[in-house]
């Protein structure tokens, strides 16, 4: 006897369907979709600030069409599909995360709880993985399409903790120290650097961005495409 299919399958199904049968759905390409990419996570950033489940939800699943539909135009063009992404992750998963699974995927009996051991071990995974591997994303691998503060952060954090000399240009001094202690005060302190960049005629956004692009030789692409049809 046939089981139903589960909702993730119908989803899957519905998808296809709409990129065989609907004008709009066949136009869409990996490129065009960039810009709902960026649109549909910052909603899902939205809806967990509003702390609203039912939003969440929805918002979720908005986001998660993009990754069935980028699947599904992959398939089409016969080089992945949306259960090879699963397959991906799921193994990457595995790998990197050796406090909780051994080399076949077992649970270990023992399982460390020690945070700082959990994150040497995730780096190694990584470091292994690119052994024997051509150096192809910059920016220490981070996605060079992220907003130049969160780019900021997340360099820094790659530089400190690989023991980067680039990082250790960039101490912090004792009077910002003094100046920050809490989340109050660095969001005003981040208003009073924007509010004097507006008074200087600078866009913040881009003077960060290119100074990380001197500084840590890293580069950015466009985010959005001018080809992104207009959003339903």
């Amino acid at each position: 006897m046939a089981q139903n299919p589960t909702p993730t399958q119908q989803l899957s199904t519905t998808v296809k369907i709409l990129r065989e049968k609907c004008a709009w759905t066949q136009a869409l390409t990996h490129e065009s979709l960039r810009t709902y990419l960026i649109e549909e996570s910052y909603e899902v950033l939205d809806a967990i600030s509003e702390q609203n489940p039912e939003l969440l939800k929805e918002e979720l699943g908005d986001l998660y069409f993009q990754v069935l539909l980028h699947a599904q135009i992959a398939a089409e063009q016969e080089q992945f599909d949306i259960e090879d992404v699963s397959q991906t992750l799921n193994e990457k998963l595995l790998r990197r995360n050796r406090h909780v699974f051994d080399d076949q995927g077992h649970i270990r009996d023992e399982i460390t709880t020690d945070v700082d051991e959990i994150i040497r071990l995730w780096d190694a995974a990584k470091q292994a993985e690119r052994e024997g591997k051509p150096k192809v994303r910059k920016n220490a691998g981070l996605p060079a399409g992220l907003p130049s503060l969160t780019l900021a952060q997340k360099l820094l954090d790659r530089h400190t903790r690989a023991g980067s000399d680039k990082a250790e240009s960039h101490q912090v001094s004792e009077v910002m120290r003094q100046k920050i202690t809490d989340e109050q005060s660095l969001a005003a302190a981040l208003l009073e650097v924007s509010a004097r960049a507006e008074e200087l005629g600078l866009d913040a956004e881009s003077v960060l961005r290119a100074t990380l692009s001197k500084q840590y030789e890293a580069e950015f692409d466009a985010t959005i495409s001018p080809k992104s049809p207009s959003k339903r």
